[in-house]
């Protein structure tokens, strides 16, 4: 099972992406901004920042990686959004969804 405690935290993740691997399964934790609302013409649209977690199949790197082949889903961007994505890390290993 993925474990990531004392390995990975949110100030970590405001500033860069986490990647790893485990049995085959590539992943990759980051910031990302959502659009959460559409603005106007006069306003601007209004976001929200996310925590995404990524899976795909090794044996290349995200960005060699084709987009049909990966599995994303978001999450909120605290502690306790770390922790649910790195359970949907482990159900999506389990489940052989990479």
């Amino acid at each position: 099972m993925i474990e990531l405690h004392g390995q990975i935290s949110m100030a970590f993740l405001k500033k860069s992406r986490f990647t790893g691997s485990y049995q085959g399964m590539r992943y990759l934790l980051q910031k990302a901004e959502r659009t959460k609302e559409q603005g106007s013409q006069e306003q601007e649209d209004k976001t929200e920042t996310v925590l995404e977690a990524v899976i795909w199949p090794e044996p290349f790197h995200y960005e060699k990686t084709e987009e049909e082949k990966k599995h994303k889903k978001d999450f909120p961007f605290h502690e306790d959004g770390l922790w649910e994505a790195v359970g949907w890390l482990n159900e999506e290993f389990l489940a052989g969804h990479f």
